[in-house]
C-alpha cells in the first residue's frame, strides 16, 4: 500500500501548524496543504524549510479568513469569506472563485518558491459544491496539479470526529492493502485562537497523539505501508 496521510490546514493558526509539523517529524504524516490567506502562513513557510520530505499543496479557501482578491459575491459585509452554510446557499460568481483560487496558488508559489504538490480545499468545497468542480479542474489543468478526489489517489474518508480513533484508522488501512490511497487528517496543538475559531479544535490534539503513537507506526511498518506525498 501507498499512503498519502495529508494534514489539512497548514498556516491556520500557529499551534495547529506546529502540530502538523510534529505529525511529520514524529508521526506518519508526509503531506500537508497550506491555507495561504491565513495570518500564520509566513511562519508556516519558515517552520517547514527543513521538512524536506513533507509534500505541501494548496488548501484552497472560500470559507475562512479573508480573500486575496476583490470580489462581489464571495464575502460578507465585513469583507470576510462566507460561512460554509451560507456559501452553499449563495450564487457565487465562479469567475471570481477562479480568480481568487488562482491568486492563492500564485501566493503559494511566491511564499514557498516552488509549485505546490497538489490541490484540495478547506471544508472540501471544491468537490462537494457541484458548481465549483469545473473551477478547480480548470486550475488543475492550467497548473498540471493533482486534485483531491479527482486524482490518482483514492480518498478514503472516516478518520474524522468520532471516527478519529487509533483502532478505526488501523481498520481503514487494513481494508485497502493493495491500493494507493489518501486519508485527510487534522493533527494540531490547540491554542486559544484555534479553540475560538474552529469547531474542530481539541480533537486535533487527539489526532496528533494517534498519528505519532508507537502502536500506529509499528502497524505501518509491519504492514509495509509506504508513506508518500503527491
Amino acid at each position: 500500500m501507498k499512503l498519502v496521510m495529508n494534514g489539512d490546514d497548514l498556516g491556520y493558526t500557529l499551534a495547529n501548524t506546529l502540530g502538523i509539523i510534529e505529525a511529520y517529524r514524529n508521526g506518519i504524516v508526509r503531506s500537508t496543504t497550506a491555507m495561504v490567506n491565513m495570518p500564520y502562513i509566513e511562519q508556516a513557510v519558515r517552520l517547514t524549510e527543513d521538512c524536506t520530505d513533507l509534500g505541501i499543496g494548496v488548501h484552497l479557501v472560500l470559507t475562512a479568513g479573508r480573500p486575496l482578491t476583490q470580489n462581489r459575491t464571495l464575502t460578507d459585509e465585513n469583507g470576510s469569506f462566507l460561512k460554509q452554510r451560507v456559501l452553499r446557499e449563495t450564487e457565487v460568481d465562479t469567475e471570481e472563485v477562479y480568480t481568487e483560487w488562482k491568486a492563492q496558488i500564485e501566493r503559494f508559489r511566491e511564499l514557498f518558491g516552488r509549485m505546490p504538490t497538489h490541490i484540495d480545499s478547506h471544508h472540501g468545497v471544491h468537490s462537494n459544491i457541484e458548481k465549483l468542480r469545473p473551477v478547480v479542474q480548470r486550475l488543475g489543468r492550467e497548473y498540471g496539479l493533482e486534485i483531491r478526489y479527482m486524482g490518482k489517489y483514492k480518498l478514503v474518508n472516516g478518520f474524522y470526529e468520532e471516527g478519529s480513533t487509533k483502532e478505526n484508522l488501523m481498520k481503514i488501512l487494513s481494508e485497502h492493502p493493495d491500493e494507493e490511497i489518501e486519508i485527510m487528517c487534522h493533527p494540531g496543538f490547540c491554542d486559544l485562537e484555534l479553540y475560538r475559531n474552529s469547531s474542530y479544535s481539541l480533537q486535533r490534539v487527539k489526532e496528533l497523539d494517534i498519528l505519532c503513537s508507537d502502536e500506529l507506526k509499528n502497524f505501518v511498518a509491519e504492514h509495509q505501508i509506504e508513506l508518500i506525498h503527491y
